[in-house]
């Protein structure tokens, strides 16, 4: 009896903490079934760490194993109640995907958006609540003894009960530390997957050849952009003129309209865009990559990047960019005070284009983009757009917010111009190509700004695709071009193909949007919906 009511004493402790993180959110945040729901896993995992400290023989280590269970239970329940007091939606796998692929500056810059004065306050009253009963739990550890051999059959039963109940009724996926198991296993196996880059410059592609390479003055260059939404460009008839320099050149630019990145996170999507894999056949991720086919062509392969290489590992998107002939990264620093803006490439892109060449160049690069923070994403003495938006949600935040966007989205312009026009002037069998990893929702569809899939809206697939070529490129290359196809880039490895010229086994003409053969395809994200269907569209 009285390991019973020591249970209890104990597992009051877990209650009270569980119940002040269930206030917090219902303080802020309107009802939904599934805040009650995740309550109930929350009880129901207390539960089972409680009860596992009592089946364990030592007192010393029972002591250990149950303030450490409950430390770690306390710090899972505050990051998954900041982030519901956030999104208004609980963690999922393919958000700690991302955390792991994530460096400190990315974090520095997601806290100074997101975390306010009411989610401040949360961490610190939900953290003292939990320091103080942990200070509790420990010493009514010391009154604790070993149970009897009946006692702890019931309470196996009793145990697996519960995670019997948190598997097959699905609420296990509110668990956090059932999801960082699960969501780092899955990021390691794709990460070791892509280590072959590295070592691989080639790939296994068959007879991979282009007539490109008979120039050997030709420059290819692929500018993947970062959280750019085409709907915040003017040239894509946004109302601010975000692209004046684009919009100055519209006529040679072949500008598609609807266009969509399979993911709204940048891993997911890049790793998809620049590799076989697919939403069909997402494994094919680790069977070669666009600049592997290029390489085996016989181009001279080149990745340029704005963003840091190394997040908690290496980037896998920093994996398949080591196929090339030649790395350059402009980022090395740590924290949020890295501001160099993309504008730093252009002197290197100059180096490359300059330097002597005996086959074509297909240079990739990756540019911070319009990423948050977006106050660091232009010079400070080109602030241009410092009015009032048009925007759905107005507040002076989001004003803020929206004009340093714009101006980033300027900035951009002002970048990818500044290279078609270097490699015009070359006079070169030429191509520019520029598209972004995935959008940006800025107040139109939801009271927020980024991009989480958990809190998907339109703005954060649909994106810039558009593509420049000099006359001696039009003249011997017969791309089609039609502006209103509709595509999602998880197939862009074949498009970039025929840009290239490059025939090989591995090249699917009817996926390339540049192709006679293009067949559009159901666009299926990563929840498995339907574009179209899940944003009505077709309505």
């Amino acid at each position: 009896m009285r390991s019973i009511y020591r249970f209890k004493i104990l597992y009051l402790n877990y209650l009270v903490v569980i119940i002040t993180a269930l206030f917090l959110v219902l303080f802020k945040c309107t009802y939904e079934q599934e805040i009650i729901l995740n309550f109930i896993e929350n009880c129901l995992f207390a539960f089972v760490l409680v009860g596992l400290s009592f089946l364990v023989k030592s007192n010393r280590f029972r002591r250990l194993f149950g303030i450490v269970a409950y430390i770690l239970f306390s710090l899972s329940l505050v990051i998954e109640t900041i982030y519901y007091l956030l999104f208004k939606v609980f963690i999922s796998s393919s958000t700690l995907y991302l955390v792991f692929d994530t460096n400190f500056k990315e974090s520095s810059e997601f806290i100074e958006t997101y975390i306010g004065t009411f989610e401040i306050f949360s961490i610190l009253f939900l953290s003292l609540v939990a320091v103080y009963f942990a200070m509790r739990v420990y010493k009514q550890y010391n009154g604790t003894s070993a149970i009897g051999k009946a006692m702890s059959l019931r309470l196996l039963i009793g145990l697996g009960l519960c995670l019997g109940y948190l598997k097959f009724s699905t609420q296990i996926i509110y668990n956090l530390p059932y999801l960082v198991l699960k969501s780092y296993n899955e990021y390691s196996r794709v990460s070791k997957g892509f280590d072959a880059y590295a070592d691989d410059k080639t790939g296994n592609f068959q007879k991979a050849i282009s007539p490109i390479t008979e120039n050997k003055n030709g420059v290819h260059i692929l500018i993947l952009g970062e959280s750019t939404a085409r709907s915040h460009m003017g040239l894509y008839d946004y109302y601010r003129q975000t692209t004046p320099n684009l919009s100055s050149i519209s006529q040679d630019l072949w500008v598609y309209k609807d266009v969509i990145s399979p993911n709204a996170h940048t891993i997911e999507s890049v790793t998809k865009m620049l590799t076989l894999g697919n939403y069909e056949n997402p494994d094919d991720i680790w069977k070669g990559s666009i600049i592997q086919l290029a390489n085996s062509a016989g181009f001279q392969t080149y990745w340029l990047s704005n963003q840091r290489p190394i997040g908690m590992y290496e980037s896998l998107i920093t994996k398949i960019g080591r196929s090339s002939s030649e790395i350059k990264f402009m980022t090395t620093m740590h924290g949020r005070h890295n501001r160099i803006l993309d504008q730093s490439l252009l002197p290197e892109l100059h180096r490359i284009l300059e330097s002597p060449n005996d086959s074509p160049k297909f240079i990739i690069i990756h540019l911070a983009g319009t990423h948050m923070l977006y106050k660091n994403r232009y010079p400070k003495d080109q602030q241009i757009f410092t009015d009032t938006p048009n925007l759905k949600f107005l507040s002076q935040s989001n004003t803020e917010t929206v004009n340093h966007y714009d101006n980033a989205v300027a900035h951009t312009d002002f970048v990818v111009y500044s290279i078609i026009n270097k490699v015009k002037q070359l006079g070169a069998k030429s191509t520019v190509m520029f598209l972004s990893d995935h959008g940006e929702e800025l107040f139109q569809d939801a009271d927020f700004a980024g991009h989480n899939e958990d809190v998907a809206t339109r703005s954060m697939y649909e994106i810039p695709f558009f593509i420049w070529q000099s006359e001696k490129y039009k003249n011997d290359v017969n791309l089609k071009f039609d502006p209103d196809n509709s595509y999602m880039t998880d197939d862009f490895f074949h498009s970039m193909a025929d840009v290239l010229q490059i025939s090989s086994t591995a090249v699917d003409s009817t996926r390339s949007i540049f192709s006679e053969y293009f067949k559009p395809r159901k666009r299926l994200l990563a929840s498995g919906k339907d574009y179209e269907t899940l944003f009505d569209l077709n309505q």
